[in-house]
């Protein structure tokens, strides 16, 4: 099993990253968060390199598999996705007091998005 990109891992950790083992959690975030070698998380925690690899990757297949099972990321990209083509829709249309009520609404309905609120 491959590790997902910095990017994808990230937002796989800020979703799932809860639902870890604090082991888990600490380990990912060494490697992913704080950039830390393979080598000094292995030396940190007393154990082998291989040790460490072989727990990124059980737990990269671990998020992988809370995504499938709830679709959360896909979900919050598709609601960022509409909210890119209703802001688009919106500033295409007239002016007018309702643009900006409608720019109201979306900003805070991006911010709640922004945060994991949505």
């Amino acid at each position: 099993m491959q590790r997902p990109n910095r990017e994808m891992a990230n937002l796989l950790f800020d979703h799932y990253g809860a639902l870890l083992t604090q082991h888990q959690q600490e380990a990912w975030r060494l490697y992913y968060l704080e950039d830390w070698s393979l080598m000094e998380i292995a030396q940190s925690r007393h154990v082998t390199r291989a040790a460490i690899h072989d727990l990124l990757n059980r737990t990269a297949a671990t998020l992988e598999a809370f995504e499938a099972s709830l679709h959360l990321l896909d979900q919050m990209q598709r609601r960022q996705r509409l909210l890119e083509k209703l802001t688009d829709a919106v500033r295409s249309g007239p002016q007018g007091s309702w643009r900006d009520q409608a720019e109201q609404l979306i900003a805070e309905m991006a911010g709640e998005e922004d945060r994991g609120d949505v």
